[in-house]
């Protein structure tokens, strides 16, 4: 897993989902530990695609299970 992306994610996340960083793990489930939605996905995945230059489908996200998931996601898509 890239930790930078990862760093970016969790910082982005606690602010977007008002959660505590510490539930922000690789293994975390977006939708069920996290609380987050579509809209929620949508505007933490703006948010990494300006920092890491990358272009991400709206139903891309819609795949995405675990914070992991996410940032191979963009991993991916930045290599």
């Amino acid at each position: 897993m890239d930790q930078e992306i990862f760093d970016v994610f969790k910082a982005e996340a606690t602010t977007v989902l008002d959660v505590a960083v510490d539930l922000i793990t690789p293994d975390a489930k977006l939708g069920e530990t996290l609380d987050a939605d579509s809209v929620d996905l949508i505007e933490i995945a703006g948010v990494l695609e300006r920092r890491f230059g990358v272009e991400l489908d709206d139903h891309e996200l819609h795949d995405l299970q675990t914070v992991a998931d996410f940032v191979d996601l963009i991993a991916r898509k930045r290599a």
